[in-house]
């Protein structure tokens, strides 16, 4: 491997930077929590982020801080990275103000399942205004083929308006509600573990018991690539023996 490293022109990790990267790094995990604030429905309306980008308003209702959030989302094809902002109150659906960043979260197109189904997004974010208004903004990405989709109701829901946009700048259109279900505090089981600067591990269960690991490490370069790993867990008499 290091020859081939050479040959590449690619200089090869040395011992202090493997040092480095084997050494603890700081993290948070991030449990189920309590939720918080949720629209959800009958409605099986897709809204397809290949077409548009989508701003969700919520609300942060009674606590500072936001865990994590679900959409509910179908899959097509080999879907698209989903890639999400949370930003502020003065967002302004007329195209003048995005409102402040909070977080941006990246969820690799490879961790969603082929069915529609509610995904747990790891946000960890602190220091909200409590009862405050913020916007979960999901950008737009994807094709014909290759999509994924927010599912949502056939009407509007004045406590939970949606903006939609086809643009990257402009005016964005009032939509129909979208599915969505926000937690926060420390309780339940652990949910997804962010580690170093940008490392996120995420945690699914089956009958209380890890089933399968979800791993994304980011690029230093922009959000395509990095490591993108899922591992599967078998038993053996209820212990973990393998994971494939």
């Amino acid at each position: 491997m290091v020859m081939n490293a050479f040959k590449n022109g690619v200089t090869p990790l040395n011992e202090s930077t493997l040092n480095t990267l084997l050494a603890l790094q700081e993290f948070n995990i991030i449990y189920e929590g309590t939720l918080r604030n949720s629209k959800v429905g009958s409605g099986v309306l897709e809204n397809l982020v290949s077409n548009y980008n989508y701003a969700i308003r919520s609300q942060s209702t009674g606590v500072t801080e936001l865990a994590r959030l679900e959409l509910n989302i179908d899959k097509d094809g080999n879907g698209s990275d989903l890639i999400i902002e949370i930003r502020d109150n003065t967002f302004n659906p007329d195209g003048s103000n995005l409102g402040v960043l909070k977080k941006r979260v990246v969820l690799p197109a490879e961790f969603f399942p082929t069915v529609a189904t509610f995904v747990s997004i790891p946000i960890n974010l602190t220091g909200l205004t409590s009862n405050a208004y913020y916007w979960i903004l999901v950008y737009k990405a994807g094709d014909g083929t290759n999509n994924l989709a927010l599912v949502g109701e056939t009407t509007t829901d004045a406590n939970f308006p949606v903006y939609r946009r086809a643009l990257d700048s402009g005016a964005w259109t009032a939509t129909n509600a979208i599915h969505l279900k926000t937690y926060s505090g420390v309780s339940g089981l652990p949910r997804h573990e962010i580690y170093g600067t940008n490392g996120v591990c995420t945690i699914e269960y089956s009958s209380g018991l890890p089933s399968k690991v979800y791993l994304y490490l980011p690029p230093s370069d922009g959000d395509a690539g990095g490591i993108r790993d899922v591992l599967t867990i078998s038993y053996s008499g209820g212990l973990p023996y393998k994971g494939v």
